[in-house]
């Protein structure tokens, strides 16, 4: 065995294959993500990228065009650029032409025969899901994703959501992959769970002892997840008319989130067992009929909407919902968990709030409610803060209400903070899955919001409500 077999897995040799190289995911994600893992040598000491896209370009054309990338968004270290660069080279290809595989393969068995070494191949389609059959199945005929042995030259297939466009599309997919491919060659995208504070829920919850014998339907009154856009569609109306809201970010960020919030522990802290408990979660949400859908959901669009570039004119497309979903966890039975989220309103966030039931006794004759809350912030701000009541100073017995804090931002140097797509691509070369989303909970996802969206498109239950742009929904109890 030469020196380089001899490597640790991850420091084996490294080729990635970016479909759709020349789109926006790669200008506005991919790149950066790859570049910042360079600065902070948490690459393999040999990495190639090869970029498949239509363009008419070259090896040259395909640096000059990504260091104006990085130039007009002013990556760090300049000086940087042309090593970096260097290791990007272009392959032109049509994704449904079977032929360019076989030269893609061609390109890349040259490279391992210069390596001495069957390099891990990562093929990261960055590329609209219409794309995903055709480039799985020229991936797997062509032999590329067959990887070399158990020991060396993995391969691996990502793929960014959505997946799929309803419950059947996402199990033909599904099936699709699951022929072609091994589960653990399969890394599903939700950039959500790569962020910084997303990926801290689990530390928190499980590793505070504090917290688990509360975390039960006893003592929790209700969960709310909150995704709130001050933003319109812009220029996305095409698309987002075809999605809605629910579909956008219902259907994947917010339900992984719920998942998190009333996922049983798991056996150990391992990928598997974490990805199985949080797959239960989402199995426990009972699916509603027409009758419950009518009473516990609202769905709104904002005013303007019609008028948005790409929108039909009658659309009855939400832009807003708030649900009440329930689990049949035996923690969380009969607790209301809400999910709500809009586009054109108030304020942006994106947090989750933990409601505690009221205190049942208490030692002082109190008037109001005196509910603790634990709120978790994702965006804007980066923290967890807890509502507690405490004496006021005086005579009187008095109570006042007062917020214990965490901040990430305060408690650790900016450089610690690492990207979400930085996370994700780190985690997909060391081959841990915990971040990336399961076949079950892609089905479960689907099975729970299928019957919301044609109740709503179908039967119109509940009525669409129109709301102001810039201002948040009131809801009446």
């Amino acid at each position: 065995m030469n020196a380089i077999t001899a490597l640790p897995k991850f420091e084996l040799p490294t080729i990635f294959v970016i479909f759709g190289v020349t789109g926006d995911l790669v200008k506005k994600k991919i790149l950066k993500a790859l570049y910042h893992l360079y600065r902070k040598k948490r690459l393999p000491a040999r990495f190639r990228v090869y970029g498949f896209s239509r363009r008419d370009y070259d090896d040259e054309k395909l640096q000059t065009y990504l260091r104006e990338i990085m130039e007009s968004q002013k990556y760090k270290d300049p000086e940087q650029f042309d090593a970096f660069l260097a290791a990007f080279y272009y392959v032109k290809g049509d994704f449904s032409t079977k032929s360019a595989y076989e030269d893609l393969a061609k390109t890349l068995g040259r490279i391992d025969g210069e390596w001495s070494i069957c390099s891990n191949k990562l093929f990261y389609l960055a590329v609209p899901p219409a794309s995903y059959s055709d480039i799985v199945t020229n991936l797997h005929n062509s032999g590329l994703t067959e990887p070399c042995s158990p020991e060396e030259g993995w391969t691996r297939v990502i793929l960014e959501k959505p997946f799929g466009t309803d419950l059947t599309t996402a199990l033909e997919l599904d099936t699709q992959l699951g022929t072609l491919f091994k589960e653990e060659q399969i890394y599903r995208v939700d950039h959500y769970l790569g962020k910084e504070t997303v990926k801290n829920i689990l530390v928190f919850r499980f590793s505070n002892s504090f917290l688990t014998p509360s975390w039960n339907k006893n003592y929790i009154e209700k969960i709310e997840v909150r995704l709130l856009e001050n933003l319109d569609v812009q220029s996305r109306g095409d698309f987002y008319d075809k999605v809605g809201a629910l579909r956008d970010v219902g259907q994947n960020h917010m339900l992984q989130l719920l998942g998190l919030f009333i996922m049983d522990h798991p056996y150990k802290f391992i990928p598997e067992d974490i990805k199985n408990k949080r797959s239960e979660a989402l199995a426990s949400l009972h699916v509603m009929d027409a009758s419950e859908v009518g009473k516990k959901t609202l769905r709104g669009q904002y005013k303007g909407y019609h008028q948005e570039k790409g929108v039909d004119p009658k659309s009855q497309t939400e832009t807003y919902f708030r649900i009440e979903a329930r689990s049949n966890l035996p923690d969380f039975d009969g607790v209301p968990l809400i999910l709500e989220s809009g586009k054109a309103l108030e304020c942006e966030m994106i947090e989750v709030i933990v409601t505690f039931k009221e205190t049942p006794l208490c030692l002082y004759g109190i008037e109001g409610e005196q509910k603790n809350t634990l709120h978790y912030h994702i965006r804007p701000d980066e923290k967890i803060t807890m509502k507690f009541f405490a004496k006021k100073p005086g005579f009187s017995n008095e109570t006042a209400e007062h917020e214990l804090g965490f901040d990430y931002n305060k408690a650790y140097s900016k450089e610690l903070f690492v990207d979400d797509y930085e996370s994700l691509l780190f985690d997909i070369i060391r081959g841990d899955q915990t971040l990336f989303v399961s076949t079950q909970e892609i089905l479960s996802e689907w099975k729970f919001i299928e019957p919301i969206i044609k109740t709503w498109r179908n039967q119109n239950i509940p009525q669409l409500i129109e709301y102001e742009k810039g201002k948040n929904i009131e809801i009446k109890s």
